[in-house]
């Protein structure tokens, strides 16, 4: 059966590296079908700028219509930030995985990346993004129940923001799951088959600890195969550049990850190589994990990188397993040869240079 693919361009320079990548997997000669909405400034001129009431009914439309979104970064301009919004809340898609894996020949900041290969698991619906905030006041009428660390009630007259951070059983049950689930797939591939769990859990302990309690819970009574690891945030921040080649599979709650993934990606190539998937029960999308490089606009130097290997995650998803690992030899050939990179990895290759050399590997 012919597959469905929505593609939401983004904003910025992102269309410069989507679409070249969507002109990629249509030359694959796959039963999918791609549909391109407008990115940056078309999307503008279609449906107004942001912040849009909601999701126009077309862009809902075409993305239940999909089997699965491409999607390209957003910087809050257009639709492309409020559809985002549909696909991670609406349909539930936060288990998001984002790899981090070196690419022999790319430009990293570590000395001797050679090696690394490890996956955050981010919980992507909750923690501090349920985005529930305000001034301080607000809360006095709480202060018989809202205490500091001591027990003792903190000023809410004072001048002031509070933030909140949610961590429910159900999500943190399903993520830690959902990153059981990869590591033994990865452990059959000849991985340690090793989870790690991190939070700030010593100052957070309640909050942080009841993440971490549920997912060691998780990891030891439902995957006793499987190793297990934890970590105090900082200190876990210091292990991904000086230990990266120890991790595995490290289960994350939403801002954390969200955050040390950009450094993870530091230590394999920089932000050109966050790729991720973000899976739901019955839906998924993919798109890179930085944003949508508004200096690059224009300039055809976006290195789409990380939108490739989206779309090998993607393909994988579908179904079309040979084909992504053809896809992800070709990315990797490229860089190996080291003849057709872009700036950003010491090369003089515009974007649509680097996806040809990609393509002709293919």
């Amino acid at each position: 059966m012919t597959k469905k693919v929505c593609v939401i361009p983004g904003d910025d320079a992102m269309p410069e590296a989507v679409n070249p990548t969507v002109k990629i997997l249509e030359g694959m000669g796959l039963p999918i079908e791609f549909n391109k909405l407008p990115g940056g400034e078309d999307s503008i001129r279609m449906y107004g700028a942001a912040p849009l009431p909601k999701v126009p009914d077309e862009i809902k439309k075409a993305i239940d219509e999909a089997d699965c979104t491409l999607y390209g970064s957003n910087s809050n301009k257009n639709f492309s930030r409020i559809a985002l919004g549909y696909l991670r809340w609406g349909l539930d898609c936060g288990c998001h995985l984002r790899p981090i894996k070196y690419l022999k020949g790319a430009r990293s900041a570590l000395k001797n990346p050679e090696g690394i290969d490890w996956v955050i698991i981010r919980e992507g619906r909750e923690g501090l993004y349920v985005r529930t905030q305000g001034e301080l006041k607000d809360l006095a009428p709480l202060a018989h129940v809202l205490k500091d660390r001591d027990g003792k009630p903190l000023n809410w007259q004072a001048k002031g923001t509070y933030a909140l951070r949610v961590t429910t059983e159900e999500n943190t049950r399903k993520i830690a799951r959902f990153g059981c689930e990869v590591a033994r797939k990865r452990k059959a591939q000849g991985y340690p088959g090793k989870v790690a769990v991190t939070d700030k859990y010593n100052m957070l302990h309640i909050n942080g600890e009841y993440f971490r309690r549920i997912a060691e819970e998780v990891v030891k009574k439902e995957y006793p195969d499987l190793l297990y690891e934890q970590f105090i945030v900082d200190d876990f921040a210091r292990r991904v550049v000086e230990r990266a080649h120890d991790l595995d599979v490290v289960i994350m709650p939403n801002e954390h990850a969200d955050v040390l993934s950009d450094a993870a990606s530091a230590t394999v190539g920089g932000l050109g190589f966050g790729y991720s998937g973000c899976y739901g029960d019955k839906y998924a999308y993919f798109e890179p994990s930085a944003g949508s490089f508004p200096r690059a606009k224009g300039l055809n130097i976006i290195n789409p990188t990380a939108m490739l290997l989206s779309s090998v995650l993607m393909l994988q998803y579908l179904g079309f397993a040979k084909e992504a690992q053809r896809l992800e030899n070709a990315v990797k050939a490229v860089y190996e040869e080291g003849k057709v990179l872009t700036q950003d990895q010491g090369g003089k290759a515009s974007t649509t240079q680097f996806c040809d050399a990609v393509a002709g590997k293919l």
